[in-house]
């Protein structure tokens, strides 16, 4: 039997499900719909998607309902969920609880089919890696890149490898934690080593900041800076460090990430979904160095609070 070909889109709006299915569509991809949950979860059964688009707010079930309930019957199958404007703390939820990803509403246009390329590239890669559990203890791990946004995605499979073979985390938060990664190792590039700012992504439709990450990538002093990544796994927690060479920053002048008021700010919603997803995030004093944290206890602790929560439903 062939493998899942395709995205399920689901909105209870036809004019909101036929926007995105154009656009992913447009992307190149095969696009089915569902109105509702229910609809979604009848679906889902019938034929398995690759991955979910879903509307946060819908009549009657929602979609962190459809969260939760995917990562009991689903766990492999990501989630990803476009909101509208105001609803930024109900999406920090939804991360915490097992999304994938989440796209505004208003940025339909520019970053949904992104953000689905940057989970499913994320996904196929961890898939890729031979599921088998070693007896190691403790492992570590470190590797240098270059500015090649390119190589990312193999990266975090090595990464995610040796969380794999050490029967780290569910698949579901191994996704998440490629998600930070992803988000991290292109800050860690685009802005650390070749010093191109957020804001520039912002302005029109984004093809002076394409240029610049295109010319700075062959021009010194940027060519020749690295993004050294290390890893470190216990059986009690996992920590990645990843430094560029760029000039770094001051991160006391950020506002506050986990507020999603700031998801507005330049680079806003990827510190939001780093902070979403790992459990520690520390800069050093220069603001060129991040350390993430994932504990392997938190993961059991949000599984006995979930399954806490459905017995008193």
């Amino acid at each position: 039997m062939a493998g899942p070909s395709h995205i399920l889109v689901v909105d209870d709006s036809p004019t909101q499900l036929r926007q995105m299915q154009i656009l992913l569509e447009q992307d190149g991809y095969q696009v089915e719909s569902a109105v509702g949950v229910e609809e979604a979860l009848a679906a889902i059964a019938e034929k398995p998607p690759l991955l979910v688009v879903s509307d946060m707010q819908m009549p009657g079930m929602s979609g962190l309902d459809l969260v939760e309930i995917l990562r009991g019957t689903n766990p492999s199958l990501p989630v990803v969920l476009t909101t509208s404007e105001g609803s930024e703390d109900v999406a920090a939820d939804a991360l915490r609880r097992g999304a994938a990803s989440y796209v505004p509403k208003r940025d339909l246009n520019t970053t949904l089919a992104p953000v689905v390329r940057q989970v499913l590239s994320i996904g196929e890669s961890q898939r890729s890696v031979l599921e088998v559990a070693q007896y190691t203890k403790e492992a570590m791990l470190t590797l240098e890149i270059d500015n090649q946004e390119s190589i990312v995605p193999a990266v975090i499979a090595r990464l995610e490898k040796m969380l794999i073979e050490m029967d780290l985390f569910s698949e579901c938060t191994r996704m998440q934690i490629g998600m930070a990664l992803d988000e991290a190792l292109l800050n860690a590039i685009v802005h650390g080593n070749l010093e191109i700012s957020s804001e520039l992504r912002d302005h029109g439709e984004g093809d002076e900041y394409n240029e610049l990450i295109a010319v700075r990538k062959s021009a010194l002093p940027y060519a020749d800076r690295r993004v050294t990544i290390i890893l470190h796994a216990t059986r009690d927690e996992v920590a990645f460090t990843i430094a560029d060479e760029g000039p770094g920053f001051d991160f006391s002048k950020v506002g506050d990430p986990t507020d999603p008021e700031n998801l507005e700010c330049a680079g806003g919603r990827g510190l939001f979904m780093i902070h979403a997803f790992m459990d520690d995030v520390v800069y050093n004093d220069k603001g060129n160095c991040l350390k993430m944290v994932k504990y392997v206890a938190s993961e059991d602790e949000e599984d006995e609070e979930k399954d806490c929560h459905d017995e008193s439903d």
